[in-house]
């Protein structure tokens, strides 16, 4: 068993389903015109997540882990970055920090052994639940990571992070973040459930193809 399948993939795939699963239902972007949200694939508290920023996230995606789902591509990359601007909330609430220092050393100790940036991205990908991140979004992973692993702490029950309870008390703590921040979706992109995450409104979605994003 490998490096990554160990250390990796189990915990944070875990961590990562129950986190989507437990957030929030989020409204779908009306339209209405307001300069902010003209070309969002998502807005979260008032910022918003371009969708050029998330084609070229899938782009570069899709280069390196060809023959991919474009649509389910962008989904999850969306997905993911709605949920690390909820990581961050959570993160603040409670007072803890990855300085770059921290992020840096988590990822010069994991990248070597699984072959870098490209590497890690395709192991990822092609795990048993698969966790789709871009390329550019690599440090910004284990940022997550980081702070994942200092929020759960705070929140352990009698001092034992791995403990189920643990686990549940703070998924239910990003369940409440969640629902504190104001996050819309383009229809374009689906819509957020509580239970399954972003989902596309119809079969296929609406979301453009590897040919389309190609085109740029």
């Amino acid at each position: 068993m490998s490096r990554l399948t160990r250390r990796t993939v189990t915990r944070p795939t875990r961590v990562a389903a129950a986190l989507v699963a437990g957030l929030a239902a989020v409204t779908v972007l009306s339209g209405c015109g307001e300069q902010d949200r003209l070309g969002a694939a998502a807005v979260v508290d008032g910022h918003p997540i371009s969708t050029d920023q998330l084609q070229s996230a899938t782009r570069s995606f899709l280069e390196v882990v060809p023959g991919q789902d474009s649509a389910n591509a962008q989904l999850r990359i969306l997905e993911r970055l709605i949920l690390s601007r909820v990581i961050d909330k959570e993160a603040a609430k409670l007072g803890v920090h990855a300085s770059p220092g921290e992020v840096a050393r988590a990822r010069n100790d994991l990248l070597p052994s699984v072959g870098g940036r490209r590497g890690l991205v395709q192991q990822l990908a092609g795990g048993q639940q698969p966790i789709i991140v871009a390329p550019g979004y690599i440090d910004r992973w284990f940022k997550d990571r980081v702070l994942y692993s200092k929020i759960a702490k705070r929140l352990a029950v009698n001092g034992d992070p791995t403990s189920q309870a643990s686990a549940n008390a703070t998924v239910r703590a990003f369940v409440a973040t969640g629902r504190s921040m104001d996050v819309e979706v383009s229809p374009r992109y689906g819509t957020w459930s509580p239970k399954l995450g972003l989902s596309p409104l119809v079969s296929g979605g609406l979301s453009k193809t590897a040919a389309e994003i190609a085109k740029g």
